[in-house]
């Protein structure tokens, strides 16, 4: 079992969009949860494309979508979310406005891990997911947020007249990776995961079999290193 420690806290999960989060490491915000620590989320985009239903207005499915993912983090024990107002695909054209937002969330929160997307995970493999473009952004942006920009006072130093003072992080662990170095057994909370997910009605509430679908995907990671089931991740420490 891999041990939690090396996750300190706060932690801080940067996800693209409405689920994303409750996919890729809900298993393991459970555990870090029942462990006493703090977790934040920060969701990058409102989810507002993220249907194929006719008539659906983007400020509905926005509002619909945010109500979802309050569910899902409070299934997880996550009683602190902060949705920002970008388009649900167009995170790619507005890296500045982003970078700026994730560096005012991180000098707020003062996190010393942040769980997100690899950027690079896409590489190689065409999987059309993975090559999101609200994905590769949001890993991206983070990456440069997280490392170059949140702890330089020469970044963004009107922050310092809002009380927010320069923070650097210790360790970012990158989900939805093809290099995973760190596996968590997640197999107690395995069934949060599901319930959390299955909050998430506008992605998942057609689905003929969620809890086998996340199954198969967590008995997969988990192979590797003979655990029932896992989530992966790529750390990268300063």
């Amino acid at each position: 079992m891999q041990d939690l420690v090396e996750f300190l806290s706060p932690i801080m999960v940067i996800a693209a969009h409405p689920d994303d989060a409750e996919i890729q490491c809900g298993g393991t915000v459970h555990r870090l949860v029942l462990e006493g620590k703090e977790v934040i989320y920060v969701i990058c985009t409102t989810g507002n494309r993220g249907s194929h239903s006719p008539g659906m207005a983007l400020d509905e499915l926005a509002e619909v979508r945010k109500n979802e993912q309050l569910q899902a983090a409070a299934e997880l024990g996550v009683t602190e979310v902060n949705i920002l107002k970008h388009d649900d695909g167009d995170l790619i054209f507005h890296p500045q406005e982003l970078r700026e937002d994730l560096v005012r969330f991180i000098r707020r929160y003062a996190p010393q891990t942040i769980m997100t997307h690899d950027p690079f995970a896409g590489i190689g493999t065409y999987n059309v997911c993975y090559l999101h473009p609200d994905h590769r952004t949001t890993g991206m942006v983070a990456f440069d947020a997280c490392f170059f920009c949140s702890d330089s006072s020469l970044s963004y130093p009107d922050h310092l007249s809002n009380g927010l003072a320069p923070h650097g992080i210790s360790a970012m662990f990158l989900f939805m990776t093809e290099h995973p170095d760190v596996f968590v057994d997640i197999s107690l909370s395995f069934q949060k995961k599901v319930s959390a997910i299955s909050r998430h009605q506008t992605q998942w509430g057609k689905h003929p079999d969620l809890e086998g679908f996340f199954a198969e995907m967590a008995q997969n990671i988990g192979r590797a290193r003979k655990l029932e089931k896992a989530e992966a991740f790529k750390i990268v420490k300063r």
